[in-house]
């Protein structure tokens, strides 16, 4: 059994309205383009996948992302870092995230007709699954379906999203990391009751741990680097883009300083603009040395 779908890369525009938040999740790699997804599995779930697939069924998605049947094999790779579904399951769930992905070009509504159905709790409970084909699913599933869409950012945190999301932050993986970290800073923009909760949890900690990771082959490394400093912009100012100085101090003390200087000197204009931004948010100075 297989089927076949198409999935474009997916920007977002950061919250000021300038910066462009280009998803390190993104199906697509770098670059806009159409990726066929051919799948090879015998069994009834793997028929039900397939209706599903022709009808758009989300419920019936939402269902078979409990199957454990079995997949053998892909014609190509699915996403650029996230491991190829190994059931029928994990591919509901990458069809899910596919769907949220061009959610703002192909059909706006679909985040919360994905929600409506069901979807949010089991897909948060992927990330308990020691399997990692489905934990990293679920992160990509999540950062789409809770970008620009706050209903989905809320559902998640009731389902207990925040602390599994909270152990992605060092994965060895560079997109699961940063995947996890926009995730988590989409469900405290709803809340500052959240947003306490992830400080809290010392996720301030692990966003500015973030502002200094090596190069990946599979990501753009200067969109790696802008989502890290713009995830901790917005986790520190509130929303009259003032600063909170609990969550500026946990900044500082975890070496936010450092590594924003060190991103002054980096080789995209815009990384260094936002990198100065911030720095200068946390009540450091700036001088011509500082700057490239």
């Amino acid at each position: 059994m297989g089927a076949k779908c198409c999935s474009e890369r997916k920007n977002e525009p950061a919250k000021d309205g300038n910066k462009e938040r280009k998803s390190v999740a993104a199906y697509g790699g770098n670059k806009k383009r159409a990726i066929s997804i051919g799948y090879h599995s015998r069994g009834d779930d793997a028929e039900k996948f397939d209706k599903a697939f022709e009808t758009n069924d989300l419920k019936a998605f939402v269902s078979l992302l409990e199957s454990r049947q079995i997949i053998e094999s892909f014609e190509e790779r699915m996403h650029p870092w996230a491991e190829d579904p190994k059931t029928v399951g994990a591919l509901a769930g990458t069809q899910l995230a596919i769907l949220a992905s061009v959610a703002e070009k192909e059909n706006p509504r679909v985040k919360d007709d994905i929600r409506e159905a069901g979807a949010l709790p089991p897909l948060v409970e992927f990330l308990r699954s020691d399997e990692q084909d489905r934990v990293q699913t679920s992160v990509v599933a999540l950062s789409f379906l809770t970008a620009e869409c706050p209903p989905n950012a809320v559902a998640a945190y009731k389902a207990g999203a925040m602390p599994l999301l909270l152990q992605h932050l060092d994965s060895s993986v560079a997109g699961m990391r940063a995947a996890a970290a926009t995730t988590l800073r989409n469900i405290c923009m709803e809340s500052d009751e959240y947003r306490k909760k992830f400080a809290d949890l010392g996720g301030i900690k692990g966003l500015v741990g973030q502002l200094q990771t090596s190069p990946d082959p599979a990501l753009n490394h200067a969109d790696v680097q802008l989502e890290a400093v713009l995830n901790l912009q917005d986790i520190i100012l509130d929303e009259e883009e003032t600063v909170i100085p609990e969550f500026a101090k946990k900044a500082t003390e975890a070496g936010a300083e450092e590594k924003l200087r060190k991103l002054m000197q980096a080789d995209d204009e815009e990384v260094r603009s936002s990198a100065m931004e911030v720095l200068q948010s946390l009540g450091f100075q700036v001088s011509g040395a500082d700057k490239r």
